[in-house]
């Protein structure tokens, strides 16, 4: 596919975090190319998030944007797949890329994507390099693709960016900055909602590879990523138990046979041995509320 050929759509998902999505938009407004649509989704902020994001909007109508306000907090998976609905139905788009509301794209971003897409027309699910603009992680390499280590139920980022700038095959393309294109959206379908937050990029990407999607990275393409904004007005005993509830569920839902029954009990005896030790510590309620959600997760009817 020629990069004149692509055009990209993108989302973005709000909840509280009104400065963070800001900072995102304009960052998508400085692009050289910009992309040729995007999507907020307010996922139930009660914050003033709604009625800033809208004035902001309808002064930058050069951004082509629009906003989606839900009336209730409907989780990663569930705002970005009414995002993705209403840029799938704008037929001139190819790609739908998933977008944190606490990342920025670097000026030259689409083009660069444009590139890579040049370089590998095939590809269904890309990722791209990603550093950590956080205070405390100065600049370091957060994302330079990724695996799934199958018997810790983990997707696992890389942190070497290849200086060739060849696109590579991944197994793990995480959803800071995912790019899927129409024709595997059309394959894979939406983000799996069982998850409210965390791991629904890992089965997005191994629900792709199963069904022989090309998974990929690109090193050239750059996103600024401020680790812990979208969930920064949690609680961290909350933010601990739907990781490990959606660890849990991820296990059971794309594991088989050995290694399935090997991450599981190594999600019981690791939760149960660190809730110990951080009750011990004097940290009884984020230990429990981790423990909590494995159990949560393996034991839920969620499918």
């Amino acid at each position: 596919m020629s990069g004149a050929a692509v055009r990209i759509g993108v989302a973005v998902i709000n909840w509280n975090g009104l400065a963070d999505t800001i900072t995102c938009l304009e960052s998508l407004r400085a692009a050289t190319p910009r992309p040729e649509r995007s999507v907020v989704v307010d996922n139930g902020s009660t914050d003033d998030s709604p009625r800033a994001t809208q004035a902001w909007i309808q002064q930058h109508t050069d951004l082509h944007c629009e906003l989606i306000v839900l009336p209730s907090n409907r989780g990663f998976a569930g705002g970005n797949n009414v995002a993705l609905a209403r840029l799938a139905a704008d037929e001139e788009l190819t790609h739908f890329l998933l977008l944190n509301n606490d990342a920025t794209v670097a000026p030259s971003f689409f083009a660069d994507l444009r590139k890579a897409l040049e370089q590998a027309p095939e590809a269904g699910v890309l990722g791209v390099t990603i550093y950590d603009s956080s205070p405390r992680g100065k600049g370091r390499v957060w994302y330079a693709g990724g695996f799934v280590e199958r018997w810790r139920a983990l997707g696992r980022h890389r942190y070497d960016v290849p200086h060739d700038g060849k696109v590579v095959p991944v197994e793990f393309v995480t959803g800071c900055a995912m790019l899927i294109s129409r024709a595997a959206f059309a394959r894979l379908g939406p983000l799996p909602e069982c998850y409210f937050i965390y791991f629904e990029d890992a089965e997005y990407s191994v629900r792709a590879l199963a069904a022989g999607v090309p998974v990929l990275y690109a090193p050239t393409p750059v996103v600024q990523h401020a680790i812990g904004g979208t969930v920064r007005v949690a609680t961290a005993a909350r933010v601990e138990r739907r990781f490990s509830h959606s660890r849990a569920l991820f296990a059971r839902r794309n594991l088989r046979g050995a290694t399935r029954v090997a991450a599981i009990a190594y999600l019981l005896a690791t939760g149960f041995g660190r809730a110990v030790l951080r009750t011990i510590r004097g940290r009884p309620v984020r230990a429990w509320a981790a423990f909590r959600g494995t159990l949560d997760g393996l034991l839920s009817v969620q499918r």
